[in-house]
């Protein structure tokens, strides 16, 4: 139940946040078609992705990766398809079968999973190539996009990325790092005399050997600070004829790099936009005027996400478009029209950035043409004469790839990979927009539960962090929300607040240790989701002693700081490395000294110290009365045992699972499946005295009827003690 105390500051903040929600209407009727039934963990496990697409050189294709999860044999099927822009007919696979890949940050810290397919046409639009893992190496392989079939074009001795072609369509550029010879000999002598242990780090016990990326020779972006294992992409040509590999000359590499973006580096700059004055320049077709979002003020928004403006160069002078509209801190891409005569643009605007916007902007005039404004979200969208295509997910269909037309913003189908999500049940959804403690802005999905009746109280679950596209699971898709909502859930899918420094801190160590310091010592997200739960415990829809909450990386740390402060009725949790929150981080380590910013001293300094204890569950383990379900990775049970072990021993309702062969995002399918069964396991028996009558699970239950004796126990002397 939530206290007096949030009460108290609720009623205070009250005047200045209700004049800040935005409220979906409530929704007229909230009954589902009978003839329709809700979707299971089986479905959502079953879901196609598709992962990444390229439109062909002529509009009239696009080629797209889909991954599909198979649990029972916990593995992935990979394939690549090929549709038609302009018909109805059927996409067709043109290949399958790929390896799990060594998918790594852009630090270089292994994270497990299936690798994203870089997919490029050939110039005439007859091939398909795209990046593929076979035999332990990531190479270039290529598929006639009339059948099926592939062939491997690359034989590199390092893996392959950035496939671009010449002008000519005769020579095929891709980029190298290390080779995978390389690699191995390092890794068996460092083995055979030991890892040197140094920042940023060369080796985990948990992780295994750190390679990181080779660097963009023309931007010489480089995370990496130690020289000895610092390297620059290497530009290959192949020839298409005789299929002969080579080096790019400089002239070669020139060109590669004024039209291209490797891999790597194109991924960095998507996360990092710090010092950005122009983005996504655009030639009209002419070739006589260009296109770009330009920074408002870079003498003022020197960091990340500035204020970015469509700006056109025309008649040698630059003109920046006035109209509010052609404004965003997230702007997603720019066209030309067919005609040169108008500039197309779609950016994320409105309430918290929460829609999809795209507009026509004349050069010169005040005023923009509105296409289309939509919480939907789009992906990777290509413009075909008078249309976008683009990857397409609402809240309750995964992606699937369709045309956006630029006249009046109809959204057609061109390839549905889970047309039974069609036919399933979902119930209503409502967007709420709010404030945290702080006036920072934070939104949130509120899914509501099968059969939802007005004036009745039902148990939530809170979600978090990331609430946009297709509502699955949550960050790390460990909670599945429509899942929950057919077991008589209401679910908050709650996404983070963010600081006002956002746009103006240029230093990437200034804006962690001001994050930090907001969300695990200010609290900042724990009091957005406890402002919108008061409201919504205040509408009728939610019972407040019957209140779930879940998180994973940040929003662990913010469930961490949830329940040291409240008592909700369960908790499910996969640790992050802010969550403890940690103590070893050496000082001079990036991470450590963020840690130390936030927290006003180094670990064993008394404020570092006190700061660290008062925002720590296991110091404060004594206090809380969550009853809390931990589902971790074997690569992060170092960072999750001292909380464990500290809850168990203050004699509280605790229980974790360790899973094998995991990173920090769970990338095994039977794994998936367990998180998702056991989430629902737990907050059914603790917020709604429910359980699966599966004769597997008897032991389960039996312990967790233990668990709740625990919990009642502690709190009949809790409520004894006040």
């Amino acid at each position: 139940m939530f206290g007096q105390q949030v009460k108290v500051l609720f009623l205070a903040a009250i005047s200045l946040v209700i004049s800040t929600w935005y409220l979906m209407p409530m929704p007229a009727a909230l009954a589902e078609l009978d003839s329709k039934r809700g979707t299971t963990t089986d479905d959502l496990l079953a879901i196609r992705d598709i992962k990444t697409m390229s439109v062909s050189p002529n509009g009239n294709y696009v080629a797209y990766q889909v991954v599909v999860a198979d649990k029972d044999n916990n593995d992935f099927n990979v394939s690549w398809y090929v549709a038609s822009t302009k018909s109805d007919v059927k996409p067709l696979m043109v290949a399958d079968g790929s390896e799990v890949g060594d998918l790594r940050s852009s630090s270089g810290s292994p994270i497990g999973g299936i690798g994203f397919s870089e997919i490029l046409w050939s110039p005439n639009g007859e091939w398909v190539y795209f990046t593929k893992k076979a035999n332990n190496q990531v190479q270039l392989w290529r598929s006639h996009r009339s059948r099926y079939g592939q062939e491997q074009v690359t034989h590199s001795a390092a893996d392959v990325e950035g496939p671009k072609f010449s002008a000519d369509g005769m020579k095929l550029f891709f980029a190298v790092g290390r080779s995978r010879a390389e690699i191995n000999e390092a890794n068996l002598e460092n083995a055979r005399q030991g890892y040197l242990v140094q920042d940023p780090p060369v080796y985990s016990v948990e992780k295994g050997p750190y390679w990181p990326p080779c660097s963009d020779a023309r931007e010489r972006w480089d995370q990496e600070t130690n020289l000895s294992r610092r390297c620059l992409l290497t530009i290959m040509a192949l020839d298409i004829e005789t299929g002969l590999e080579r080096m790019a000359t400089v002239d070669e590499v020139e060109a590669y790099y004024a039209e291209a973006d490797t891999s790597v580096n194109a991924i960095v700059r998507r996360g990092m936009l710090k010092g950005q004055n122009r983005l996504m320049e655009t030639m009209s077709n002419d070739g006589k005027r260009l296109a770009w979002f330009e920074n408002e003020d870079p003498a003022i928004f020197q960091g990340y996400y500035p204020p970015m403006w469509v700006t056109v160069s025309d008649e040698n002078q630059n003109v920046r478009c006035q109209v509010a509209a052609c404004q965003s801190t997230r702007p997603q891409k720019i066209w030309w029209s067919r005609d040169g005569n108008e500039v197309i643009f779609m950016l994320r605007n409105g309430p918290r950035n929460t829609l999809s916007s795209l507009y026509g902007w004349t050069p010169g005039e005040d005023k923009v043409r509105s296409i289309l404004s939509s919480d939907d979200m789009f992906f990777d969208c290509t413009i075909v004469e008078n249309s976008l295509i683009c990857g397409h997910e609402t809240w309750t269909s995964p992606r699937k790839i369709v045309s956006v037309d630029l006249d009046g913003g109809e959204i057609k189908t061109i390839a549905d990979m889970n047309p039974e999500f069609q036919d399933f049940s979902f119930t209503n959804i409502e967007k709420i927009i709010g404030e945290d403690a702080y006036g920072n802005k934070a939104h949130a999905h509120l899914v509501y539960p099968k059969g939802y009746q007005d004036g009745h109280r039902y148990p939530m679950i809170i979600v978090q962090y990331r609430s946009n596209g297709f509502l699955r699971g949550g960050t790390g898709d460990e909670q599945p929300i429509h899942v929950f909502a057919q077991n008589g859930f209401v679910v908050l899918s709650f996404d983070s607040s963010e600081g006002e420094y956002e746009d103006k801190t240029a230093d990437p160590l200034d804006v962690q240790i001001k994050y930090l310091k907001y969300a695990m010592v200010d609290r900042g997200p724990a009091t957005a989701i406890e402002y919108m739960v008061d409201l919504l415990v205040d509408r009728g829809i939610v019972d407040p002693d019957r209140i779930g909450i879940a998180g994973l990386s940040h929003g662990a740390t913010t469930l961490d700081t949830a329940i040291i402060n409240r008592n909700y009725g369960a908790a499910s949790t996969a640790y992050s490395v802010m969550s403890p929150p940690n103590f070893d981080f050496s000082s001079d380590s990036f991470w450590g000294k963020s840690m130390n910013g936030a927290f006003g001293g180094t670990p064993f300094s008394p404020i570092g110290f006190e700061t660290r204890a008062k925002n720590s569950v296991g110091v404060n383990a004594s206090r809380i009365n969550t009853p809390l379900l931990i589902q971790v990775a074997d690569r992060e049970y170092f960072i999750t045992k001292q909380n464990y072990n500290a809850l168990k021993d203050a004699g509280k309702s605790v229980e974790m699972y360790i899973y094998p062969d995991e990173y920090h995002v769970k990338w095994q399918p039977a794994h998936r499946y367990m998180v998702y069964t056991r989430n629902i396991d737990w907050f059914n028996f603790w917020l709604r005295d429910v359980e699966d009558a599966v004769p597997g699970k008897v032991e389960q239950y039996k312990r967790w009827h233990i668990l709740k004796k625990q919990h009642q126990s502690n709190m009949q002397m809790l409520s004894a003690e006040r």
